[in-house]
């Protein structure tokens, strides 16, 4: 039962940021730089399992995951500015994203900065 008030406590958050988005593209965008599933991921752990080294792990990978992240909301507009079609530049994003996360992964883990297990 947990799970279900999660998802709709999510999606309601989710569903605002769309609604809000499509009234104000900025404020819309201010909503969503609030990292909302970590933070929601945070809430329910804390509530689920009490385990603050556990959140604290969580939340420190993804800091480290979330660099290479960004490279989807450069990739993404740049293609949709040169007239490409939106699931092309999303697909393209995320495959390049998802690239550039590997290696980054890989070059972090060569310092000893594992963000995966």
């Amino acid at each position: 039962m947990f799970a279900i008030f999660k998802a709709l406590v999510s999606g309601v958050i989710v569903a605002s940021a769309s609604e809000l988005s499509k009234r104000s593209p900025l404020s819309g965008a201010i909503l969503l730089s609030v990292p909302l599933t970590s933070l929601l991921t945070a809430i329910w752990l804390h509530i689920e399992t009490k385990d603050n080294q556990r959140i604290a792990a969580m939340l420190g990978n993804v800091f480290w995951a979330h660099l290479p992240t960004l490279a989807f909301f450069v990739i993404c507009p740049i293609m949709l500015r040169a007239g490409y079609a939106f699931w092309p530049s999303l697909i393209v994003s995320l495959l390049a994203t998802a690239a550039i996360f590997f290696v980054y992964a890989y070059v972090l883990n060569l310092f000893g900065i594992r963000i995966y297990d």
